[in-house]
């Protein structure tokens, strides 16, 4: 049995609509793999901003817009508060628009370092989150917290074979600073 000839304007036309469609597809295919990088990575808490007077008087007076390509900034809140049996704190993090490179920020206390207060997700040059949870509530008192920021080299991804993210570039070692945590009564 014989296949109808089909006018070749008619096969030109399924040619491109197949070809469109694969096209299509690639590019939806791309997109959600960039999302399902980018997914669980960003911090959904954190805004574009910054802090009034964070900014050193020598960078605004050197008119320096970028930070040196081997070093970051960091930068939080001097001290922070809590009211006993509550986790929600004033933490002020912020990644310097000056910055190159994505920040996570982490919290714990230097007597207890393997206690994770907090972490983010990536904070993008110029993002800011100003109140954070605590993981748990914190005993009344001082506590001499570490909040380490640790800088990543921005979209670049550590991907396995199979498509998973595995992580991301660091760069270089983190930066910290030692911020006392008040924990006072309600």
């Amino acid at each position: 049995m014989r296949r109808p000839e089909v006018p070749r304007s008619t096969w030109l036309t399924r040619r491109r609509a197949c070809v469109l469609a694969l096209t299509a597809v690639a590019v939806l295919g791309v997109g959600w793999g960039m999302a399902a990088l980018l997914g669980g990575w960003e911090d959904p808490l954190a805004t574009e901003g910054s802090y009034e007077g964070l900014v050193r008087p020598e960078v605004t007076r050197e008119g320096k817009g970028k930070v040196d390509s081997s070093s970051m900034e960091i930068s939080c809140a001097a001290a922070m508060r809590v009211r006993e049996g509550e986790t929600t704190v004033e933490a002020r993090l912020e990644n310097p628009a000056s910055n190159h490179v994505d920040q996570r920020v982490r919290i714990y206390t230097r007597e207890r370092p393997d206690d994770i207060l907090y972490q983010s997700g990536a904070l993008a040059p110029g993002q800011t989150i100003e109140t954070i949870e605590l993981a748990h509530p914190l005993e009344l008192g001082r506590h001499d917290a570490i909040v380490e920021f640790q800088g990543y080299e921005r979209h670049r991804s550590l991907v396995s074979n199979q498509g998973e993210l595995l992580g991301h570039d660091a760069f270089g070692a983190s930066c910290a600073a030692e911020v006392p945590i008040s924990c006072v009564a309600k």
